[in-house]
């Protein structure tokens, strides 16, 4: 049988599951939240506990927002008081489209912790942000790919005044890096042609 690799517990804020999207697998594929920092399975968050009231279960806060801590397995919440600062590592999970956590590790620690938690937070910030302007300027790549080809037809047909249009003007217009070899391909491939020197025409 082969071995299930246990999936690393990212660290995250609470706001990134809450505004994240549950995707639920098939087979033995874990199920994950969709988050702005990438699929996540399992998390790592640092929380006050702010609730601890609640049938089953804890209410954290860790300054982004506010998630429920569930457990099935006898008292694990037992020794956590109301302002706790608490590691929690465990599964995002939805139940009756209510987001919580399912732990399987709960820690306190002192709030050294929680000012070394902001400082990595940060740097995921950043990389993140990073990540995401460089989707963005490869995406626009792909999206708005510049067809020189295209242009230079296109104004060869606008300023044609019967007689042909001029090179020059072309070129000039459609801002084509080594315009002349754009035009020249395009005679030769027979999209254009000339009509006399200095001036081409679309073959139509």
């Amino acid at each position: 049988m082969a071995s299930i690799k246990r999936e690393t517990a990212m660290i995250c804020m609470i706001e990134s599951i809450l505004q994240g999207s549950f995707v639920r697998t098939e087979g033995w594929n874990p199920s994950y939240f969709s988050t702005d920092l990438g699929d996540i399975s399992r998390v790592n968050i640092i929380g006050v506990v702010v609730s601890n009231e609640i049938a089953g279960g804890v209410l954290v806060d860790d300054g982004s927002g506010r998630i429920l801590l569930r457990s099935f397995e006898g008292n694990l919440f037992g020794e956590l008081s109301l302002g706790d600062l608490v590691l929690i590592i465990g599964r995002p999970r939805v139940y009756n489209e209510q987001k919580y956590l399912l732990p399987e590790i709960i820690k306190k620690v002192n709030h050294g912790w929680g000012a070394y938690r902001q400082l990595q937070l940060e740097i995921l910030k950043k990389k993140a942000k990073a990540i995401k302007k460089e989707s963005r300027i490869i995406l626009n790549e792909k999206e708005k790919p510049v067809n020189y080809f295209q242009k230079i037809v296109e104004f060869v047909k606008d300023l044609d005044d019967g007689s042909g249009a001029d090179v020059s003007e072309v070129i000039k217009r459609a801002d084509a890096p080594k315009g002349e070899e754009f035009v020249q391909k395009l005679i030769e491939e027979g999209e254009l042609f000339e009509v006399k020197p200095g001036r081409i025409k679309v073959l139509e």
